[in-house]
């Protein structure tokens, strides 16, 4: 499974890579601080997945997972945020992400939605479902 990180902060993109990568199923195949350079990287990696933060200088998660979705409909995205119940999360959703992440997910719980979304699953964090749910109905 071939994973992208798109995050600005390098001690989190760091982070995620080291422990992504102790995982004998899963490739980091670009590292990305923004989302201008994700784009850029997403057609020379080509991957399965991307782990995409919200904000971000340049060009923010929201904007950069609508046009990764609208270029490359069967790329992955999920997203990586601090709070669960940002509109930010919503609008990623609505832009094309496959679910979200809160950062501070444990490391076993990161590494199964990361294989779950590579299979088509969606993942909504429980404290936010409800929020979310709301959205949708209104």
């Amino acid at each position: 499974m071939k994973v992208m990180i798109c995050e600005d902060q390098a001690n989190v993109r760091e982070g995620l890579e080291r422990l992504l990568k102790l995982e004998q199923d899963m490739e980091i195949v670009g590292l990305a601080q923004d989302g201008a350079e994700a784009v850029e990287l997403v057609p020379k990696t080509s991957p399965d997945v991307i782990l995409m933060d919200l904000k971000m200088p340049v060009m923010n998660g929201v904007v950069t997972t609508r046009r990764i979705d609208a270029e490359y409909p069967a790329m992955r995205v999920l997203v990586l945020t601090p709070f669960g119940d940002s509109e930010g999360v919503f609008d990623a959703i609505r832009a094309g992400a496959s679910g979200y992440l809160l950062k501070d997910t444990p490391r076993e719980k990161m590494v199964e939605t990361v294989r779950g979304t590579m299979m088509g699953k969606s993942y909504v964090d429980p404290p936010g479902a409800g929020k979310l749910l709301d959205q949708v109905a209104s």
